[in-house]
């Protein structure tokens, strides 16, 4: 898991390096919900110059890849320093998605409503607490959250924002695949809020597992 400020442009955006100025424009606003000076999450987890940092880095961001010209630059820059692989600058860029939120189930309901509604309906008591007496909590209690209500991965992406393949790498407390702190502390506190559980408690008990896994190793 690396931190924030070892990552590159396209890494604190979570997008790929192919992406288009929709995706860029989404994941800058995304970036500004979670650090902008109105966020409570960001108040919750960083002090006032940490969060000052993080808000320049984006911006920073967020201003060259709009720039065509200075995402060249900025391309080649990584190009030679052998950070990112020049093939996938050649890849076709992606068509513009559907917003997330405009997705609809067979029912014509918005699918992040039906994951909630299907979690209210199921009694989640039993699992809940089950997890919350454990003094460290791994992706796999997670997991079982999830299935306990028959969510898929996908459905999960679709109703949080939350990538698949970070969501995966939650899951199986993939440390070399894990999102930045900043970002896992987020998805965290998302994913324990779906689900009805205290956020505090799954992310302090999250990277307390992580840590021991680290130790471990």
């Amino acid at each position: 898991m690396r931190k924030f400020e070892d990552l590159n442009h396209y890494e604190i955006f979570e997008i790929p390096v192919n992406a288009s100025n929709f995706e860029i424009r989404q994941a800058y606003r995304e970036a500004l919900s979670i650090y902008g000076v109105d966020s409570a999450i960001s108040y919750s987890f960083f002090t006032e110059e940490e969060r000052e940092d993080i808000l320049g880095r984006v911006e920073e961001a967020f201003s060259t890849l709009i720039d065509e010209n200075r995402r060249g630059q900025y391309d080649k820059t990584l190009v030679d320093e052998k950070k990112i692989d020049p093939s996938a600058l050649k890849k076709k860029r992606q068509k513009v998605p559907t917003p997330i939120f405009s997705f609809r189930g067979p029912d014509g309901k918005a699918i992040s409503k039906t994951i909630k509604n299907g979690i209210k309906e199921e009694d989640l008591k039993k699992t809940v607490d089950e997890i919350l007496l454990k003094d460290m909590i791994s992706g796999n209690d997670l997991k079982m959250l999830r299935k306990a209500v028959g969510i898929t991965i996908q459905d999960l992406f679709e109703g949080t924002r939350i990538s698949v393949s970070s969501l995966e790498a939650i899951e199986n407390d993939n440390l070399d695949a894990l999102p930045s702190t900043v970002y896992l502390r987020n998805f965290l506190k998302t994913y324990a809020e779906l689900f009805k559980v205290d956020p505090e408690k799954i992310i302090d008990r999250y990277i307390k597992n992580l840590d021991h896994i680290r130790g471990a190793s």
